[in-house]
């Protein structure tokens, strides 16, 4: 069996260029959501038993993406839902920087987003200072990566463009030391992040939008565990990571409207608010685990 591999943080080239235009919604917001979904449909597709085909194909979408998903479908800015700010030093095993820069990666693009652009620049610091730790901070010194960021930090347009390109080149980075796992480890904590979000804001106004892309998101931890069993043998902490992961799968698995959902009709899964605050209960408690350096 062949596995692609599509890199988490390169997907975000896909979608970099449509998915901030959301921010001024303006007539692009409808090109945004549609590619947002595209991707994430091809993703979250269930009935599909991806172990019986020749080749399998994971796509992990970017933070932003997620981030994007989210804002469409109606997710507002709520003060306080994202990680505290933390210096890098705090995180010590390689594991644990990786998981945090990407739980800081989807704070920031949420902040991005939102155009909360103080909070924006300090999370990007994070990300940054965790990038040195990992060894390849010298991604975001090429071609002046900050000094552009922080220039344009009002211009979502070029932000897309500067942050596809930061993206590209450490997936570059990473292919070529021979270190991909990490920025699946990485998506694993933004993926967290992410749902941590999602789920603490819908419990504002439990909206049934916000509530199928919760499920979505859901049905991308699949091909995310996968992705991480097939590099279990690069970190000893992976196979914690799944099992941890695979927790929240289980219980959302045994929900009935997810026992229910035909694959082949047109409805999404539309989680029930109980059960939403079911899964964001087991969110918050893994998000608190990994953020407790």
């Amino acid at each position: 069996m062949k596995l692609n591999y599509i890199k988490p943080l390169a997907c975000l080239s896909i979608i970099a260029s449509v998915s901030l235009f959301s921010c001024h919604g303006n007539s692009n917001s409808t090109a945004t959501t549609a590619a947002a979904d595209t991707l994430t449909k091809a993703t979250a597709q269930k009935g599909v038993d991806m172990t019986d085909q020749d080749s399998e194909t994971y796509l992990l979408p970017s933070p932003l993406q997620i981030a994007s998903i989210f804002k469409n479908s109606g997710l507002t800015y709520e003060p306080g839902v994202t990680a505290p700010f933390k210096d890098a030093g705090q995180f010590n095993s390689q594991f644990e920087q990786a998981l945090n820069m990407g739980i800081f990666s989807a704070d920031l693009s949420y902040c991005i987003l939102n155009k909360q652009t103080d909070d924006a620049i300090k999370y990007l610091n994070i990300v940054k200072a965790l990038s040195d730790k990992l060894g390849f901070g010298s991604v975001f010194e090429s071609n002046s990566f900050l000094k552009r960021f922080q220039a344009n930090i009002n211009n979502p347009d070029s932000l897309a463009s500067l942050i596809a390109e930061l993206q590209m080149q450490t997936d570059t980075y990473l292919e070529n030391n021979k270190q991909k796992y990490i920025g699946v480890i990485a998506f694993a904590g933004a993926w967290v992040e992410s749902m941590n979000i999602g789920g603490t804001v819908y419990e504002k106004g439990k909206s049934s939008s916000v509530s199928s892309r919760i499920s979505e998101q859901m049905n991308i931890l699949e091909g995310l565990e996968k992705l991480l069993k097939k590099y279990n043998a690069s970190d000893s902490h992976i196979a914690g990571l799944v099992t941890d992961l695979n927790t929240i799968k289980a219980a959302y698995d045994e929900f009935a409207e997810v026992k229910s959902y035909n694959p082949d009709g047109e409805q999404p899964i539309i989680l029930t608010a109980e059960h939403v605050s079911q899964l964001g209960v087991m969110v918050k408690t893994l998000r608190s685990k990994f953020i407790a350096a």
